[in-house]
């Protein structure tokens, strides 16, 4: 029996986000400072009270949106990083639920959330149909989804070209897969911008009809 194929990319990723306590740091190495900027981008499109993050890493967004008045709720399947984002939520003083659950199947009745959130976590989620559908029925009608990821820009420029080509073989992660063409399949609205260094971390915003 053939043994699946050791991936040097996914092995550097998950080495990097198990441990919370050195992802911060990396991250904003990575995008020289940049980090918490891109993921803030969301504020630009929050709207309505109540917020579902999925993926909440050590909890950094979740608690700047609960301090601007957001109802937030978080889910991470890291064990260590839900225990990071707990601790940070107790030091910022909030009662927050964050709820280890899978993406595919969220514990919420039908159209709970005004708007949901992701930052950097759409690549890692393989059946994406099988979310947006789950992500579609807790939403309610005109909300939003609202993600910030890293692939290959709309504007296919080389130095991104030749980035992703280096990357691809290397990786599970999907950075090149087009997610607008996903939501508008489930009927959302969707919109998209990029941005950031030669244009590969792009906002998606996906309105429910």
């Amino acid at each position: 029996m053939r043994l699946p194929k050791t991936r040097l990319f996914d092995i550097i990723y998950r080495a990097y986000i198990a441990w919370p306590q050195f992802y911060s740091g990396i991250s904003q190495l990575f995008s020289v400072g940049q980090w918490e900027k891109w993921q803030d981008r969301v504020f630009g499109d929050l709207t309505g009270k109540r917020v579902l993050e999925i993926g909440v890493g050590p909890g950094k967004l979740l608690v700047r949106m609960a301090k601007k008045g957001f109802t937030v709720t978080g889910t991470e399947l890291r064990s260590g990083m839900a225990y990071e984002a707990r601790r940070r939520v107790r030091d910022a003083g909030r009662d927050i639920d964050i709820i280890h659950t899978s993406p595919y199947k969220l514990p919420f009745k039908d159209e709970t959330f005004d708007a949901i959130v992701m930052t950097f976590i759409l690549a890692e989620i393989a059946e994406l149909d099988k979310a947006i559908s789950e992500w579609k029925r807790v939403l309610k009608k005109g909300g939003k989804v609202i993600v910030v990821a890293g692939g290959m820009p709309q504007d296919k420029n080389l130095i991104a070209k030749i980035l992703f080509k280096f990357v691809e073989p290397h990786t599970t992660l999907r950075l090149e897969r087009d997610n607008t063409s996903y939501f508008r399949k489930h009927g959302f609205e969707v919109s998209r911008v990029d941005y950031g260094p030669f244009n590969i971390i792009n906002k998606i915003v996906a309105v429910k009809q």
